[in-house]
């Protein structure tokens, strides 16, 4: 289980200059979710770059150069929480990424999904060869993929599709940060049945909000002095046009 934080913003920021007054957050929250962090960003010449490294964040100087000193108008960050038996290491380590008839995609997910080898038949074989690690958030992103390019780049009918398929599985949650060329999408869907008994009862919960030309969505406990913020309800989809800063809420069905 993670931490996810998102932005769009008019002008570039870093991601501490995104989460002010609560700078130091990300670096603190990594204590816990210290299994490897992530940063994705859309350069100015259109392509996503991405960082990450399997050490706790707080340790990291390469983190610590990236979210202090990395400024981009759409980013991503990921804190990673191993879940279960699954490896600490860079190949487990979000965000993942696919080209695609489309552009380029980054990923990341909080939560679990049981039995994420039950997905790999309804993923593409170059999206399975692909693999670089064991994760059922890759094999999550991989069927998202898939949807993606069925739905010619769709990402709201390809989140819908995908969110579908995993509608009969037992996840805690499948909260999910998708960045693409031209959109920032959020999704925040979780199933609070199962949410772990030692979490607590808000820990999939998201929150977004607009401040200072900044649109920014995130997990609970990233931003807890944030001046503006709501709710993103369970089932919905945040979507950001990555060029004009355009957004809308969708229902996921």
């Amino acid at each position: 289980m993670c931490r996810l934080l998102a932005w769009h913003s008019s002008a570039p920021l870093t991601a501490e200059q995104v989460i002010i007054p609560d700078s130091n957050r990300l670096a603190e929250l990594s204590r816990v979710h210290c299994d490897g962090w992530g940063f994705a960003e859309l350069s100015e010449s259109g392509r996503i770059m991405t960082v990450m490294g399997p050490e706790p964040a707080h340790e990291s100087s390469q983190f610590a150069h990236v979210t202090q000193d990395v400024a981009t108008r759409n980013g991503i960050v990921h804190l990673r929480w191993a879940t279960g038996d699954l490896a600490v290491s860079l190949a487990n380590t979000h965000p993942f990424t696919a080209q695609t008839p489309f552009g380029d995609v980054a990923f990341v997910h909080n939560g679990y999904i049981p039995e994420p080898d039950e997905l790999v038949p309804d993923i593409d074989d170059d999206l399975v060869a692909a693999f670089r690690g064991e994760t059922d958030s890759e094999r999550y992103f991989g069927l998202f993929t898939t949807e993606l390019r069925h739905e010619g780049g769709d990402i709201i009918s390809a989140l819908r599709r995908t969110t579908k398929r995993l509608s009969d599985q037992a996840y805690t949650s499948i909260n999910a940060m998708v960045l693409t060329t031209t959109h920032l999408a959020v999704l925040c869907q979780h199933k609070p049945e199962n949410r772990p008994l030692d979490e607590d009862e808000d820990y999939f919960h998201l929150n977004w909000g607009v401040e200072r030309g900044v649109i920014s969505a995130w997990s609970m406990g990233v931003r807890p002095h944030a001046g503006m913020r709501e709710p993103l309800e369970n089932g919905t989809i945040l979507l950001i046009d990555t060029r004009s800063g355009d957004y809308d809420i969708f229902p996921v069905v």
